[in-house]
């Protein structure tokens, strides 16, 4: 956590994130009272390693209306910092899931790169003359 100087009395207090200021809002009253400091500081501090305020190298947010309703769609990059949730996982299934995500994202640039072409290939654009990889004669052969 930052620190930063309260503006009310000039003294430095940590900054709580909006997960650990969401947290305390739903705890009740009595409760947040009977905390010492230092239980305090261990529950923000298990609020902000869950993952809830963690910062991504790419953190696209994004939502849309489709048919009256409103969807989302998320893409978060960036290095894990969960350590301790993944130590009881499989290093062969962290293996395997990576080289799914692989093929998958490969196969849908290969898709991607092949519906392109043969997009240029019905506009007539030729990059190079006289040269053709016949990937245009084929799909027009099917």
């Amino acid at each position: 956590m930052t620190e930063r100087t309260n503006q009310n009395n000039g003294t430095a207090e940590p900054e709580k994130s909006r997960a650990v200021t969401q947290f305390y809002r739903v705890l009740q009253q009595e409760t947040q009272e009977s905390l010492s400091e230092e239980q305090k500081l261990a529950i923000e501090k298990a609020v902000n390693q869950v993952g809830l305020v963690a910062k991504h190298s790419v953190d696209i947010r994004k939502s849309f209306p489709w048919f009256g309703k409103r969807f989302y769609v998320v893409f978060l990059s960036g290095r894990d910092h969960r350590a301790a949730a993944r130590q009881g996982e499989s290093k062969w299934l962290a293996y395997l899931t990576t080289i799914c995500l692989t093929m998958f994202v490969l196969t849908g640039v290969m898709l991607s790169l092949l519906a392109l072409y043969l997009l240029k290939s019905a506009l007539g654009i030729d990059l190079f003359k006289n040269f053709s990889l016949g990937i245009w004669d084929w799909f027009q052969s099917l």
